[in-house]
Parts: structure tokens; sequence; C-alpha cells
């Protein structure tokens, strides 16, 4: 990790201990009437997973599991007048058997959570899935609970809708071309993290909604082209803790 991306992650990791540390001198000095539940340990739970989280940018899953297991006792200790663990046991095999499919569609070369693609070739029964589009124009994927990897090589690229949901997504555009001096894709992210390897004469142009997301540009040689050669890569959507790298190809 380079000095920069650590001193980044510092100052997220920061914000956050600063923000638990007004809360509590709010409570400590009654200016505001809190609720009690923010003071649990399920919430101190899902807490240190958020700053595992934000200090990789949400590249890394192990901060998923204290996020899930602090939620699921809130949630049974506050919000609910049943009793969460009654069902432990169907969502246990529910879980097993969402994995086992997930398994059997990569084994048959299908896209996680979709049909065959056809012109998406490669695949792996691990955790992480990789794709290569054939001249494929425009990438439309749902990425949930999942490690994907996707190598677009189109020289008619129109863009791309990506939904990444608690999962690690790896874009690689270096092969790609288009028409025009611009191009637009959507990353809608929840929990996720996502890396774009883009080429360096490519300009990078964010107009997202954040909610305690990141976003680094972390290629190490920046084009020094004219104007008129540099193209402008448009990212639009919405990000909730989530985190957006950029990086050179590979």
């Amino acid at each position: 990790m380079s000095k920069k991306s650590t001193s980044k992650s510092s100052g997220s990791v920061g914000i956050v201990f600063l923000l638990v540390g007004i809360v509590f001198l709010i409570r400590q000095a009654d200016w505001l009437e809190l609720p009690d539940w923010i003071f649990t340990w399920p919430v101190l739970l899902i807490v240190i997973g958020l700053v595992s989280g934000i200090s990789s940018s949400f590249q890394r899953n192990n901060w998923i599991w204290p996020v899930l297991i602090g939620g699921v006792f809130l949630v049974d200790r506050e919000f609910m007048d049943v009793d969460i663990f009654e069902y432990t046991l169907p969502i246990v095999f529910i879980i097993i058997g969402i994995s086992m499919i997930q398994k059997s569609n990569r084994k048959k070369g299908q896209a996680p959570w979709g049909p065959p693609m056809g012109n998406w070739g490669g695949s792996s029964n691990q955790s992480t899935v990789n794709f290569s589009l054939n001249d494929a124009p425009f990438i439309a994927i749902s990425n949930v609970f999942n490690s994907t990897t996707i190598q677009a090589t189109s020289k008619e690229f129109k863009g791309a809708n990506i939904t990444n949901i608690v999962a690690g997504l790896e874009l690689d555009f270096s092969q790609v071309a288009f028409e025009g001096d611009s191009i637009s894709i959507e990353i809608t992210q929840i929990m996720g993290g996502a890396t774009l390897f883009v080429p360096e004469h490519w300009e990078i142009r964010q107009h997202y909604t954040t909610l305690l997301a990141g976003f680094e540009d972390k290629r190490t040689t920046l084009s020094n082209k004219t104007e008129g050669e540099m193209k402008i890569l448009h990212i639009n959507g919405f990000q909730i803790l989530s985190g957006i790298q950029i990086k050179d190809v590979l």
C-alpha cells in the first residue's frame, strides 16, 4: 500500500473515530437525547466492521462479518418483537443453497444471478469469477456477495451499468475504444469496492452521489497528451459505504 493510500485510509478512519467521539460527548453533556441502542455492543461491532472496511476501501471482505453479526443482534434486541434466532436454521440453509447455485453457475460459464452470457468467456469455481467480453459494446451486470473481474475489449464501447452490492469488482478498460471525446458509465454500490483499470490518457470525472464513500486515482503516470487527444470517462451512480479506485492498466 502506498503512502498516499495509507494516508487517505487513516484520514477516513480518523473521521469515524471523530464522529464516535462527538456522539459520546453529546451523550455525556446531555445536549441531545440519543436512543440507548446507539451505545450497545452490536453498534460497536458494526463500527469496528466499518472502520475495517474503510481502511481497505472495502476491497477486502473481512469487514462484512462484524457488520452482519452486529446488525442481526441489533435488530433482534431493539427493533423486532420476535426472536430472530428462531429463523437461524432456515437462513443458514438458504445461504448454503445460494452459494451452491452460484458455484454451479460458474462451472457452467454463467454469470452470477443470470442466464448463460454467450459472449462471456472464462469462469472459476472459486470466490473470484473472471469474465472476458468479446466485443460487447455495453456492460450490464449485477454483482452481489461476489468477487468479479471483467475485461472489456470492444472497439465500439458504449458504456456500462454496474450494480455492486457487498462485493468486489475489477473492470479492465485497457483494450476498449470509443467514438468521440467522452463516455459514461454508471456504478451503483452498497458496501462494495470497485477497481477500474484505465489508460493513462483517460481523464476521470465523478458525478455520483456518495455517503461514506471513497475515491482514489492511484495511477502512477498520467498522459502528457494534448487536450484534443485526451478521453474523458464520466462515472455516474450512487455510492454507500463503498470505494472506487482507478489504477494503471494491467
